[in-house]
C-alpha cells in the first residue's frame, strides 16, 4: 500500500542509518584526536583563561574535546540503532540455606583480632612483634576455617576439576599466552630498563632486608613512606632468595603487574564478556604506563592489582552467591590497609558497590546478608592490627595526604593569593591530570614520558568507550568502571601537588584498558555472527587492534623512551653504579665520597641497600692533613663525582700506587659519571704528610 513501508525495509533503513552514524562518529573522533596534538611546550598553554580566547586553533584543546563530545553522541546514537540490545547484569537474590551456628572458632578468631588490635596500638608493640605476627595469622586462619565449616565446604574432586579444565582449555590457553607475554614484557632486562635503580627502590629494599634480617620484628609498625612493614614482606622474601640486587626488588613489581593483567581479565570476563576480557588484558599487558611501574621497585603498581581483584571477587560473589569470593575479598581488603595508601580505596569501593547494588536489586540484601557479613568480618580480622595502630596514631594515617594534598599543604591557598580563582586552580589541576591520557606528556613523577599514556588509535576508542559507559551509567557495572577511573584521577592527582602524578594514578590503568576494550568491542557487536566468515572477522579485528596498539606501545617504551634517556638521572646512576666497587669491600675496607656538599648523597638508601656492611664517609677536603687523619687499618675506596675530578687527581698525587678508574655514564658514554681511586691498606700505611 502506498504510504506504508514493509517492516524489513524499515529495519534495513534503520540499520543503514545506524551504520552511517557509527562511521560518522568514529570519523569525527579521529578528527577530534587529530586536532589535539598541540605545542604543549609553549609556556602559557596551561593558562585556562586563554583556552576560550584561542578556541579553534591548536593552542587550545577545547576544539578537540568538543569534537569528541559530538563524536560520542553520534557514536552512541548509531549503536542504539544497530547494536545489540543491552543486557542487564543479574545479581543473586536467592535465599541462601541456613546452617546451625558454630561459635567456637568464630569467637576465638574475633577475640584474637581484638587482642591484635590492642597490642598493635601499644607504645611498646615492637617488643611483641613476632607474637603479634603469629596471632594475626592464626586469627585469619581460624576465621577461614570457621566460614568453611559453617558452609560445609568440601574440596572439589579431581574428576570435577578435570572436566572444568577440559571445558575451558581454549580459554585457559589464550589467558596463559597473555599472562606469559605480560610477564616477559615486564621482566626482560628489568635490571637495566628503566635505568637506573632509583633511591626510592633502595628504600624498599632496605625495608625488606630489615624484615629478613630480623631487625624489624613488628610487621605493623611504620616503615618507609608511612606504610606498615607488612607491605615490604614480598620484597623481603625476594631479597632472601635473590640477594641485595636490583632484580630482587624489581621482581616484586614484575609479578604484581603481571597479576594485575590476570585480574583485569577475570574482572572483565565476569562483568562484561569474554571478548572484552582478553582485549582489556592484552591492552594492559603492553600499556607503557603500567609496564613502567611494573618494572621499578616501588609499590605503587599494587594499586592496579588490588582494586581489580577485589572488585572481581565481589562481583563474582554478588552474581553467584559465592561465600568463598566474599571471604577472599575481605582478606585481601584487609591486607590493602598495609600497602600503598591509595590501595586503601579498594575496600571502600567494594563497600560502596555492595550498597549500590543492594539499593537496585530487590531482595539482594536479605539474600546476601551472610556473605556481606563474612566480607566485613574478614576485612576487620585481617586489618585489625593496622586499625589498632592507626587508631592511636591518627596523624600517620593521613600523613601522606597532609603532605601531598593541595588543600593541606597550602598550594591551593597560595594560588588563590596569587590572583587565581578556585575554578581556574581546580580546572587546571583536573586538566593536567586527565589530558595526559590522550594528549599531554607525563614529564615527572617517576615516569618522565614525553608522550601521553595512550597512542592516538587507543585514545580514540577509549573516548568512545567512555561515551558508551556514560550512556549506560545507571547500570552498576558501568558506574563501577566510571568511578574507578575518575576516582584515581581526582583523588590521586587533581587534589595533589604536581599533576599529573603518574605514580598515584595507576589504579586507573585496568579501568582504562577495560573502557578502551568496550569502545572497540561495540563495533564487533554489529557484525553478524551467522556465518563462519563473519565470526572470524569478529575475532581477527579485535586481535589486530590489540596487536597494533601493543606494537606501538612496546616500540615506544623499549625504543624511543629508552634511547631518549627520559628516566635517567646522574644522582641515581651514581648510587647504583658505584655499588660494583663499594660492595666488594665488605668489612675489609672503607668508602669515602668526594662530592658537592649540597647533595646529601650518603643519606640515599641505595648505598646502604647494595653495601650494608661497608663503612661510608664523606671526604670533601683533600689535603695532606686530612689524609693523615684517616684510619689506616683497612683499604680505602675514594669516589668523586664528575665535578670533583681535580680533588681526586690531587689525592692520587699525594698517595701514589692506588688503582685509578674513570666510569662513564652507561647509556650516555660521552659523559663521565664518577672517578674512583682504590688504595690498599699497605699503601695507605706508607703515606706521610
Amino acid at each position: 500500500m502506498e504510504g506504508h513501508i514493509p517492516a524489513f525495509q524499515a529495519n534495513s533503513r534503520q540499520k543503514f542509518f545506524g551504520l552511517a552514524l557509527l562511521s560518522a562518529g568514529i570519523a569525527t573522533a579521529c578528527f577530534a584526536q587529530w586536532t589535539l596534538p598541540l605545542p604543549i611546550t609553549q609556556p602559557d598553554f596551561w593558562n585556562i583563561r586563554n583556552w576560550w580566547l584561542n578556541f579553534g586553533n591548536k593552542s587550545s584543546p577545547l576544539t578537540g574535546l568538543m569534537l569528541y563530545v559530538l563524536a560520542s553522541w553520534i557514536f552512541v546514537w548509531g549503536l542504539s540503532l544497530v547494536g545489540k540490545t543491552p543486557t542487564l547484569m543479574v545479581f543473586s537474590n536467592k535465599q541462601l540455606a541456613t546452617h546451625s551456628p558454630r561459635f567456637g572458632f568464630w569467637i576465638t578468631s574475633l577475640g584474637l583480632a581484638a587482642l591484635n588490635a590492642s597490642t598493635a596500638a601499644r607504645d611498646d608493640a615492637n617488643s611483641y612483634g613476632p607474637a603479634l605476627a603469629v596471632t594475626w595469622i592464626i586469627s585469619i586462619v581460624l576465621f577461614m576455617v570457621s566460614v568453611m565449616r559453617a558452609e560445609n565446604w568440601r574440596a572439589p574432586s579431581a574428576e570435577k576439576m578435570g572436566k572444568w579444565f577440559h571445558a575451558h582449555r581454549v580459554e585457559l590457553l589464550v589467558v596463559g599466552i597473555i599472562i606469559i607475554a605480560a610477564f616477559l614484557i615486564r621482566f626482560q632486562d628489568v635490571e637495566l630498563h628503566p635505568y637506573s635503580f632509583i633511591n626510592d627502590e633502595g628504600q624498599m629494599g632496605n625495608n625488606g632486608a630489615c624484615i629478613v634480617g630480623g631487625s624489624c620484628p613488628n610487621l605493623f609498625d611504620l616503615g618507609w613512606a608511612g606504610q606498615p612493614m607488612l607491605a615490604f614482606v614480598p620484597t623481603g622474601i625476594s631479597i632472601a632468595i635473590f640477594g641485595h640486587t636490583a632484580t630482587a626488588v624489581r621482581l616484586v613489581s614484575v609479578i604484581t603487574g603481571t597479576l594485575a593483567v590476570l585480574a583485569t581479565y577475570l574482572f572483565t570476563r565476569e562483568v562484561f564478556g569474554q571478548t572484552e576480557a582478553w582485549m582489556a588484558a592484552g591492552l594492559l599487558a603492553a600499556l607503557p604506563f603500567n609496564v613502567h611501574f611494573s618494572r621499578i621497585g616501588v609499590d605503587n603498581i599494587v594499586d592496579s592489582l588490588s582494586t581489580t581483584v577485589i572488585l572481581w571477587l565481589l562481583y563474582r560473589g554478588m552474581r553467584r552467591g559465592s561465600w568463598w569470593s566474599f571471604l577472599t575479598a575481605g582478606i585481601l581488603g584487609g591486607l590493602c590497609m598495609a600497602t600503598y595508601p591509595g590501595t586503601r580505596l579498594a575496600s571502600i569501593f567494594g563497600v560502596f558497590y555492595i550498597g549500590y547494588i543492594a539499593l537496585q536489586t530487590r531482595g539482594f540484601l536479605k539474600a546476601q546478608a551472610r556473605n556481606i557479613t563474612i566480607f566485613i568480618l574478614a576485612l576487620t580480622v585481617t586489618a585489625a592490627p593496622i586499625i589498632g595502630f592507626f587508631y592511636t596514631h591518627p596523624d600517620t594515617f593521613a600523613a601522606r595526604m597532609n603532605r601531598e594534598g593541595i588543600f593541606q599543604n597550602q598550594i591551593f591557598q597560595n594560588e588563590l593569593a596569587n590572583g587565581n580563582s578556585a575554578f581556574e586552580i581546580l580546572t587546571g589541576q583536573f586538566m593536567k591530570s586527565s589530558l595526559v591520557y590522550i594528549l599531554t606528556p607525563a614529564p615527572s613523577n617517576f615516569f618522565n614520558s614525553p608522550q601521553p599514556y595512550l597512542p592516538a588509535a587507543a585514545a580514540i576508542f577509549f573516548m568512545l568507550g567512555m561515551a558508551y559507559t556514560l550512556w549506560r551509567i545507571r547500570e552498576a557495572r558501568y558506574l563501577t568502571i566510571f568511578l574507578w577511573f575518575w576516582a584515581a584521577i581526582i583523588l590521586g592527582s587533581t587534589i595533589t601537588g604536581g599533576p599529573p602524578t603518574s605514580q598515584r594514578m595507576l589504579m586507573s590503568t585496568p579501568a582504562l584498558a577495560i573502557i578502551t576494550a568496550i569502545g572497540f568491542s561495540k563495533i564487533i557487536e554489529i557484525i553478524p555472527q551467522k556465518k563462519q566468515f563473519t565470526r572470524w572477522i569478529g575475532i581477527i579485528l579485535p586481535l589486530a587492534f590489540v596487536l597494533f596498539i601493543g606494537f606501538q606501545n612496546l616500540s615506544y617504551y623499549f625504543g624511543e623512551y629508552r634511547t631518549g634517556h627520559y628516566f635517567e638521572d646522574p644522582t641515581n646512576e651514581l648510587t647504583y653504579e658505584t655499588a660494583a666497587l663499594i660492595t666488594p669491600l665488605h668489612t675489609n675496607g672503607r668508602f669515602y665520597l668526594i662530592a658537592t656538599p649540597d647533595v646529601p648523597y650518603l643519606s640515599f638508601d641505595n648505598f646502604n641497600f647494595f653495601s650494608p656492611d661497608v663503612e661510608k664517609n664523606y671526604f670533601n677536603e683533600v689535603s695532606s692533613q686530612t689524609l693523615a687523619a684517616l684510619p689506616k687499618n683497612k683499604d680505602a675506596l675514594f669516589i668523586a663525582t664528575a665535578d670533583r675530578k681535580i680533588d681526586i687527581e690531587r689525592l692520587a698525587q699525594l698517595i701514589p700506587g692506588g688503582q685509578w678508574n674513570e666510569v662513564l655514564r652507561r647509556n650516555q658514554p660521552d659523559q663521565v659519571l664518577f672517578y674512583s681511586y682504590n688504595v690498599r691498606q699497605s699503601v695507605l700505611q706508607t703515606f706521610k704528610p
